[in-house]
């Protein structure tokens, strides 16, 4: 009778420790789940900060080459007044 009373016991604690598992097997899922939605959202915004700084590189060099076609006018310019020798 002893050694069914003391398989009892095992078999509760078993039980018990299954249960325990299962929290948290549950409570690491949920973790995960949310790591995943924060690494979900820290990716788009990376790839919009990644479309902005295309953007504005885009705008950097639509500057640059504006600069340079100026500065060519302006050369040009330049060298028709030295033509002219006023």
């Amino acid at each position: 009778m002893e050694k069914l009373k003391s398989l009892e016991e095992k078999i509760a604690s078993v039980v018990e420790k299954a249960k325990a598992l299962k929290l948290e097997k549950d409570n690491m899922q949920k973790q995960v789940e949310q790591l995943q939605s924060q690494l979900a959202e820290s990716q788009n915004e990376a790839n919009a900060l990644r479309e902005e700084l295309n953007a504005k590189n885009s705008e950097i060099d639509n500057i640059r080459n504006d600069k340079n076609s100026v500065s060519n006018q302006i050369d040009a310019i330049l060298g028709e007044l030295d033509s002219i020798e006023i």
